[in-house]
């Protein structure tokens, strides 16, 4: 097996496996919360566990979203599935947002009502949360990174939106327990504020990523920076004499690239041929994650001058 097929095999599985991962976690966090915030009469820890409601769901969007975003290009999409992985990481943002919203509503109701002190379980089973989510945290952005897979990026934020959370809910409960014992009853309110910072931090964390993967999802342009490099090679390539447009965009976690070059107008459709797949070999060659160049070839006049710009396109 050819060493790159060996890197895709291995990057497949590091996906899936972590993607399984997250999912587990969230499933075994959202019933001890749910079960404790219970027990414990815990209005913040009940309000965690929406949040990591929300995850599991949000965790199986991403592990369906990276199974299809790997599917061959065919027929119907020739440029690959690779959006897949966008359009489960604004899946997870609108279960985010929706989460969020829920526990605001329940946690202001919350103020209308006798408060209640909450057992000192919930604190440490909020506590384990905060440990366990940032460990998974740091070790998926980080392999996220790795892969470029804005899927298990998206993961790794709701990850780090659960350690906020959940530090939120920690200290609202641990202000609640001590206005009990202090007799202090303002501090039992502790409990539903923290619940509501907790949906809050949930909303905003849904905004940006559904803002982050919407803009992904229009096929955002890559930056000033990258378009300057690929611009750059190809018209180092020999026989491109002008480059007329270069437009590179995002398709999931790789980059698809339109560019037309002019090439000397007398120069047969052979040698046009060989130099537009030098120039798409030289991008496949220099950029991991361009997937696909496509080449347009126009001929180069010396009274069109040497001027570079796409709309001074001159398609025969």
């Amino acid at each position: 097996m050819e060493e790159s097929a060996i890197d895709h095999l291995t990057t497949v599985r590091e996906q899936n496996r972590q993607a399984l991962y997250s999912i587990g976690l969230n499933v075994v966090l959202t019933a001890l919360k749910g079960v404790v915030g219970v027990l414990a009469r815990s209005d913040a820890l009940l309000a965690d566990a929406a949040h990591s409601g929300a995850d599991v769901a949000g965790s199986l969007a991403v592990w369906v979203g990276l199974r299809v975003a790997r599917r061959p290009a065919d027929a119907d999409h020739p440029y690959g599935h690779g959006k897949a992985e966008w359009i489960a990481a604004s899946l997870v943002a609108v279960l985010l947002l929706l989460a969020g919203l829920d526990v605001v509503y329940a946690s202001i109701r919350q103020f209308f009502k006798p408060p209640v002190a909450p057992d000192a379980v919930a604190f440490y089973t909020a506590v384990f949360a905060i440990g366990a989510k940032e460990v998974v945290y740091r070790y998926q952005v980080t392999l996220a990174r790795r892969l470029g897979s804005p899927a298990l990026l998206a993961g790794a934020q709701d990850h780090r939106s659960d350690v906020y959370s959940s530090l939120a809910a920690a200290a609202g409960i641990l202000l609640a327990v001590i206005g009990n014992r202090t007799h202090v009853p303002v501090l039992l309110y502790a409990d539903p504020v923290a619940g509501l910072i907790v949906a809050l931090v949930v909303v905003w964390l849904g905004y940006k990523l559904a803002s982050d993967s919407f803009t992904a999802l229009m096929d955002k342009v890559l930056d000033a920076k990258a378009a300057s490099d690929m611009l750059h090679l190809v018209e180092q390539v020999p026989g491109v004499m002008r480059v007329d447009d270069l437009r590179a965009r995002t398709h999931g976690p790789y980059v698809v690239v339109d560019v037309k070059v002019s090439v000397d107008a007398e120069a047969t459709v052979l040698a046009g041929h060989h130099i537009a797949k030098a120039v798409k070999t030289q991008m496949m060659e220099h950029f991991d994650d361009v997937s696909d160049v496509l080449v347009h070839v126009n001929p180069f006049l010396t009274s069109e001058g040497s001027m570079r710009g796409g709309n001074r396109d001159r398609d025969s």
